[in-house]
């Protein structure tokens, strides 16, 4: 049976920071199990490095530099300066800007499959980190030390099992961790929109009846799409040839946002909620889609995997025995809070800008004047959602 270290199964966003975040804490190796084939110094295409953008916030680019792997990531990616919050015919705009902050940018939006290939490349770069990929995970056994793992038919104990395998986690239920999953009845469609002029480093967040619709800059004169709808309108804005799907997309984003120019391939992601009912347990814990999914608003979903995952290195990466429970219980109960507000705010901020009540609606209103026209209000917030 081969040595003990800590052992991560699913290789995507979650599983490869976490492996080089507890090298950067100590742990003197790590194992990497992917299912999926990964070519070295090749971008990954794989489900957990699609067609899709992340949106890294200021706390998430600061955890990169850490690692040594800002400047890399910042290659292919375009730096979020402001963010222009706005709802559809109504008044109130907000504004967040870098430079308030006191901050180079607020963020940044980077392509999955680049993003990929610079923590996969890193990844390969450390010795002291096994890839094993493709590579399955087919059994686990408790043992009184950590957990006995068949790997392709050979088995090795590690004190520390991770699940980053994704929302429908086979790890985790083999851990006997149940998890509830929550069908919104919402699709996002995302696409990449070619612009006629540039987007000088501006992102959209435009609240519709229907739902969110988000622009995010993108290298060159383009702007990643995430709109969010009902399933059945999901359907018909897919069905539209490009043209008429631009000028859909024109009617409601507003005057403020750039010219759009083309549509590009178009797909669509079912919102399901996925929250894990434990995070950790003796010898394991649960991260990334694994541990909890959020709906799309405000892009939090990484951010908050990220700041997990940083505290989770951090508590047990330099430990002698990293599965220790009381370590791990403690990880999961710091990071509930934060977890906690995220989750509530990216559930209930979409359903408050649906509400037709026209009270309910000048209220709301009056809230995005607020955090427009008083500095304090707009500095909290914006502090919170870049992870500061």
């Amino acid at each position: 049976m081969k040595g003990a270290a800590p052992l991560i199964v699913g290789g995507g966003m979650a599983g490869a920071a976490l492996a080089l975040l507890l090298r950067h804490h100590g742990a003197p190796a790590v194992t990497l199990v992917e299912s999926h084939e990964i070519r070295a110094g090749e971008p990954p295409d794989t489900p957990s490095f699609d067609a899709r953008s992340t949106a890294l916030s200021a706390g998430s680019l600061t955890i990169l530099e850490r690692l040594g792997l800002l400047d890399a990531v910042l290659e292919r990616a375009a730096g979020i300066d402001t963010v222009h919050v706005s709802r559809r015919e109504r008044l109130g705009i907000t504004r967040l800007n870098a430079a308030e902050h006191a901050l180079p940018r607020l963020g940044a939006v980077v392509e999955n499959r680049w993003f990929g290939h610079v923590l996969l490349r890193a990844v390969e770069a450390d010795p002291a980190i096994e890839l094993r990929a493709p590579a399955s995970v087919t059994a686990i056994a408790r043992e009184s030390d950590g957990y006995r793992v068949t790997l392709d038919g050979e088995e090795r104990l590690t004190p520390l099992l991770v699940a980053a395998d994704g929302a429908r986690s086979r790890t985790r239920e083999w851990l006997g961790i149940s998890a509830r999953h929550q069908d919104l009845g919402q699709d996002a469609l995302i696409a990449n929109i070619g612009l006629a002029e540039p987007h000088h480093g501006v992102a959209f967040e435009r609240f519709l009846d229907d739902g969110p619709l988000a622009l995010l800059p993108l290298p060159g004169d383009r702007m990643a799409l995430v709109w969010t709808g009902p399933r059945e309108q999901v359907d018909g804005w897919m069905a539209l040839d490009d043209d008429a799907f631009l000028a859909a997309l024109r009617q409601r984003v507003g005057a403020a946002m750039p010219r759009l120019a083309r549509a590009g391939e178009r797909q669509r992601y079912p919102l399901i909620l996925t929250e894990a009912c434990a995070q950790a347990v003796p010898f394991a814990a649960v991260v990334g889609n694994a541990a909890h999914t959020l709906h799309p608003v405000a892009g939090q979903g990484f951010n908050l995997t990220f700041r997990d995952l940083a505290l989770l290195a951090e508590r047990v990466g330099g430990q002698p025995n990293p599965g220790r429970l009381a370590l791990l219980e403690q990880w999961a109960a710091d990071r509930r809070r934060d977890q906690a507000d995220i989750a509530r705010a990216s559930r209930w901020v979409p359903e408050l800008f649906r509400v037709r009540n026209p009270l309910f609606a000048h209220t709301r209103q009056l809230g995005l004047l607020a955090l427009d026209l008083l500095p304090g209000a707009r500095k909290n917030f914006a502090r919170r959602a870049m992870g500061l």
